[in-house]
């Protein structure tokens, strides 16, 4: 399958990734378009994570370049990242657990406020109405995701359902470009991620956003995803749509091989 066909929003250029020794991640390449659903997949410990850690600036590639519509995020601290456009959820759930659901989405989009240090000291009119922005923009995306009545509820106090599609809206109230899923049906039942299946292609159409996501599921990825890389100790071994994966013989010998080793994404 060939490269996508939309100007790319985020693309890595051979990026490589070294802990000392370690070579973690090897010349990764590449390009997700700016309404794309892109899976990453590879046996565990196949630098998948590291990846995201490199997009997100928890890690500066060794060498390589990233880029966000153009500009090279190289460097740049994940909060600066965010700004730019670029959100993440976590394999294990980051919710500020003991603040309400409200208060979760309210802190995500509290960076895009329009008033500075003396008017929030001073409580002026900009800073009341900025609030009170944030504040309705939050309702409006707990509405979307089925959680507005559970808006003065505790992060955890939620099903772990919930909790997941809870994280899913703080990404979003940060307006990014790219939503970046880390493993998000670890721990869900079958039927919590039948829904997570749905939800994730559904967010990507009403956001009008990119999704890149990593998954051990691959039912969900085969069914959701539209291209997907293959990475294997570092390396990316192939690259292209959910029927063209299932039948390439490098992935099947990543997944199945010649070891004992437990395959999983």
């Amino acid at each position: 399958m060939s490269e996508t066909t939309n100007s790319p929003i985020l693309k890595t250029d051979a990026i490589t990734m070294r802990f000392g020794g370690l070579v973690a991640v090897n010349r990764f390449s590449m390009e997700l378009g700016s309404n794309d659903l892109v899976g990453v997949i590879g046996p565990n410990g196949a630098g998948k994570t590291t990846i995201f850690n490199m997009i997100t600036g928890h890690y500066e590639p060794t060498e390589g370049n990233i880029f966000l519509a153009d500009n090279n995020i190289n460097g740049l601290r994940p909060a600066f990242i965010t700004q730019n456009g670029i959100a993440r959820t976590f394999q294990n759930i980051r919710l500020f657990k003991d603040l309400s659901v409200l208060d979760n989405i309210r802190l995500a989009a509290h960076y895009t406020v329009d008033y500075g240090l003396l008017a929030n000291v001073f409580r002026t009119k900009k800073y009341h109405q900025e609030e009170e922005r944030v504040k309705n923009e939050a309702i409006e995306l707990l509405k979307i995701f089925g959680l507005e009545n559970k808006q003065q509820h505790l992060a955890k106090n939620l099903p772990y359902g919930e909790q997941r599609r809870l994280e899913i809206a703080r990404a979003l109230a940060t307006k990014p470009k790219v939503l970046l899923l880390d493993e998000p049906a670890a721990g869900m039942n079958p039927k919590e991620t039948k829904d997570l299946t749905e939800l994730i292609r559904w967010v990507r159409d009403k956001f009008q956003i990119a999704v890149l996501l990593i998954e051990h599921d691959m039912k969900l990825v085969m069914e959701v995803c539209e291209r997907i890389y293959v990475v294997d100790h570092g390396e990316l071994i192939a690259h292209g749509g959910p029927k063209d994966i299932q039948n390439n013989p490098k992935v099947i010998e990543a997944y199945l091989g010649t070891s004992d080793t437990e395959a999983e994404a």
